[in-house]
């Protein structure tokens, strides 16, 4: 199956894109935060899922690398909201002259996508696809507020340890992953998303577009009853639930996840 990688600049920032496959039909996948050094979505996140659903949907599956991750360029020193990525993907989708696609997001990717769903009202995008979808906020947890504090105030603490030892106590002790690994070009970025408001408000306002809802039973990162939420505000989506799956159910699972989505596109 072709594989192409190529550079394009939207809202002044040289993003990357892989395209996999080939056809009339498109297909745009999303990456959840990754803050991993030469992290490289089409070949690290999505190398299970995106072959398949190409070859059996007949599309072009593009995979995007957010700004600030993989090979594309970082936000400005004062950072990004959803509000500038959803700009940069409509920016993005001008370039490659596309004007109606299927959206495949996973977890930060999913907060791109409906924002730009809702501040652009009259997009023909009918069916979207989110797994692990981030923007229903809940109170932190005792183990979340004490990483949060650890990640600001032991900075230089942190850095004497070895990488190991700090990811260790960031993101398995304490269960802040996002901010405990997030380089330090991004950290403003993370902090003006993570202030944002809640989606669930907004949610109903997505009237015109079909969603299939991904979840992993055991997620930590975005609990089940953040898709629960999703699936009761959303008027037109349905929910499916992977058993024993957690947040990254695309690779654990991809088999499952694959017969989901080919189902909901052929539907």
């Amino acid at each position: 199956m072709s594989n192409k990688s190529k550079f394009i600049t939207a809202k002044n920032i040289r993003s990357h894109l892989t395209c996999i496959g080939s056809g009339k039909k498109k297909i745009l996948f999303l990456h959840g935060w990754n803050g991993e050094p030469g992290w490289d979505p089409a070949k690290d996140s999505f190398h299970l899922v995106v072959p398949a659903i190409a070859k059996q949907n007949k599309s072009e599956a593009i995979v995007l690398d957010l700004p600030g991750f993989g090979k594309s360029e970082g936000p400005p020193k004062e950072g990004w909201t959803t509000f500038d990525y959803a700009d940069w993907l409509s920016e993005v989708l001008k370039k490659l002259k596309i004007e109606d696609c299927v959206f495949y997001g996973h977890s930060f990717g999913c907060r791109i996508i409906v924002r730009y769903l809702l501040k652009n009202k009259n997009v023909t995008t009918k069916k979207v696809i989110l797994t692990g979808a981030a923007g229903i906020k809940w109170p932190p947890t005792f183990r979340e507020k004490i990483s949060l504090f650890l990640s600001k105030n032991f900075r230089m603490a942190k850095n004497l340890l070895p990488r190991k030892i700090q990811k260790l106590i960031i993101t398995k002790i304490f269960g802040a992953r996002d901010w405990g690994a997030v380089p330090p070009h991004l950290k403003t970025t993370l902090e003006k998303v993570l202030a944002e408001r809640d989606f669930r408000n907004e949610l109903p306002l997505l009237k015109d577009h079909k969603f299939l809802l991904i979840w992993g039973e055991d997620d930590k990162i975005t609990p089940l009853k953040s898709g629960k939420v999703y699936n009761d505000k959303l008027p037109c989506s349905q929910l499916a639930i992977i058993k024993g799956a957690r947040h990254g159910m695309h690779r654990s699972h991809s088999e499952k996840v694959i017969d989901l989505i080919i189902k909901f596109l052929n539907n």
